[in-house]
């Protein structure tokens, strides 16, 4: 009907706790997480990437690579209404996110880490709608990179090379 939203989608901005704008701050720490723990010159931008690509890992053992890979394309073309730097991305046979050629030197602009971002967290959103919340945090935490105190600024780590 018009004027509706979907579950799990939110179509207004002032909402604050709305299923999206939680499963947005999920993302963010999840990207906060993996950015501390990558190496030195990382970037928030790639370390979207490694998180949808651990995401992969994790998910394909419960939803198979075609379940996962469904949900990461439908995720995509949602995300992509809202943010073009994701217009050029594929979802390979695999499940993993498959660059054109000169994208990938793009990965380190904050544009690309807004749209990695946008993009986990409406995969989030999906997947909360197909699951439910309660598994979907599950399913989160046990990729290890997230905690309920994670935050955005980077702890200083030794390089690991």
């Amino acid at each position: 009907m018009k004027g509706e939203s979907r579950p799990g989608f939110s179509t207004s901005s002032t909402m604050n706790h709305t299923p999206a704008n939680e499963m947005s701050g999920i993302a963010r720490r999840l990207i906060a997480g993996e950015f501390r723990a990558g190496p030195s010159d990382d970037s928030k931008g790639r370390a979207a990437f490694r998180v949808c690509e651990k995401l992969r890992r994790s998910l394909s053992i419960f939803v198979g690579i075609a379940g996962f890979r469904s949900l990461l394309a439908r995720a995509l073309v949602l995300a992509k209404a809202q943010n073009a730097w994701l217009d050029d991305l594929q979802i390979d046979a695999d499940g993993t996110i498959g660059f054109p050629p000169g994208r990938e030197a793009q990965l380190d602009t904050r544009e690309c880490a807004e749209a990695g971002a946008l993009l986990i967290a409406t995969f989030l959103n999906l997947l909360v709608i197909f699951i439910g919340k309660t598994l979907t945090l599950h399913l989160v935490q046990d990729l290890g990179t997230v905690s309920p105190s994670a935050n955005d600024s980077r702890s200083p780590q030794k390089d690991k090379s």
